[in-house]
């Protein structure tokens, strides 16, 4: 296949893949649809089929954030206090608003339980949830308080590899790809009955790193010629959301080498960059809050049509995932940005202290 080298990707004014920002949110959507015809199929319509295919947009998620860390800390491999800076920069921009949702969720199981369906409150998973760390619940699963919560344990795995990568002063390559494909292989030798530790033990893992080689390759100005990267996009979506052979090949295969051609399909494409509107960018940028949010409103259409003798599944989902997504917008806009522009703010007077210190 061709491809355009020694072209550097150009960068836009604030260094950043915007097209890979409005790539969030269709892996968000897909989520969401996804729980949303579940919602629907549980408290509406026991004979309405749930809809599998969206949670391959978790597999696009992480395929984006091995893309980010490696985009968004190329001038930190020099530095040598590097992985403090990236560290911070992760933290504030996950911790906060995870904390705060998983501090309702605690709330509503102390005060209204009968609401929240399929979750008990249990002080260590509650604890470990705060931590991002695996923990089983009351039902011997391996789940966090937020059931969605369990692929920002892999998150903080990942990024806790990079920055140890980035202390040792190793490359990051090398260190982050043997530590994920030792993980992936152990993987075929875990019991069920191992520590919630051996959640980690999962060849998803590589789906990070295929974003990271992604990374490399458009920031070597490795990409697709745009006539052939945007019908790599749509194939990728295509063999993503339906792929054939599915209980044939193992799932970083079927769902992580497509997020993969998506990714880099959307980077071979950055030049039309200018040309995505601003609220599909303005939706990227809400898209964690929407992943967060949603299990907690989506459940309300079917709830309400099942109390009005509505038997419309299809409407049930598509008045959640309207829901979900704006609340999610809601959220970003006067708790998520808020809380972002303080933190910001002190971090900034604290790093000023500091070189003022020195």
């Amino acid at each position: 296949m061709e491809v355009r080298k020694g072209e550097r990707v150009k960068q836009t004014g604030s260094e950043k893949f915007l097209s890979i920002q409005a790539l969030r949110i269709l892996a968000a959507l897909l989520v969401v649809a996804t729980h949303s015809t579940f919602y629907a199929y549980e408290r509406l319509d026991r004979s309405f089929s749930v809809w599998q295919r969206g949670t391959r947009g978790v597999d696009i998620f992480f395929v984006i954030s091995g893309f980010v860390m490696v985009f968004s800390s190329k001038k930190l491999l020099a530095l040598k206090e590097g992985w403090k800076i990236f560290c911070e920069h992760r933290i504030l921009r996950i911790v906060p608003l995870y904390w705060l949702i998983t501090t309702f969720k605690v709330a509503i199981l102390l005060l209204t339980a009968n609401l929240a369906l399929h979750s008990v409150l249990n002080p260590v998973t509650a604890l470990c949830s705060y931590l991002f760390l695996p923990a089983r619940n009351l039902d011997g699963k391996i789940e966090p308080l937020i059931g969605v919560g369990w692929t920002l344990n892999f998150e903080m795995l990942f990024y806790f590899l990079f920055a140890l990568a980035l202390w040792m002063r190793k490359n990051v390559f090398v260190f982050v790809g043997i530590v994920l494909a030792a993980l992936s292989v152990g993987a075929y030798f875990r019991n069920p009955a191992w520590p919630a530790v051996a959640f980690y033990l999962n060849p998803i893992v590589l789906e990070f790193y295929f974003g990271m080689c992604v990374a490399k390759a458009s920031l070597a100005g490795i990409c697709l010629p745009k006539r052939i990267a945007g019908w790599a996009l749509l194939a990728g979506i295509i063999v993503l959301v339906l792929p054939p052979f599915e209980s044939v090949f193992p799932k970083f295969l079927i769902s992580g080498l497509p997020s993969a051609l998506i990714v880099w399909s959307t980077a071979s494409l950055q030049e039309f960059d200018v040309r995505i509107p601003r609220c599909v960018l303005y939706l990227g940028e809400a898209s964690y809050a929407i992943y967060l949010i949603h299990p907690f409103v989506c459940p309300f259409p079917p709830v309400l049509l099942s109390r009005l003798h509505w038997n419309h599944p299809w409407l049930a989902v598509s008045v959640s995932v309207v829901l979900g997504a704006s609340a999610g917008c809601l959220l970003h806009q006067f708790v998520e940005r808020p809380i972002a522009k303080q933190l910001w703010k002190r971090l900034r007077v604290q790093r000023e202290l500091r070189v003022a210190a020195v």
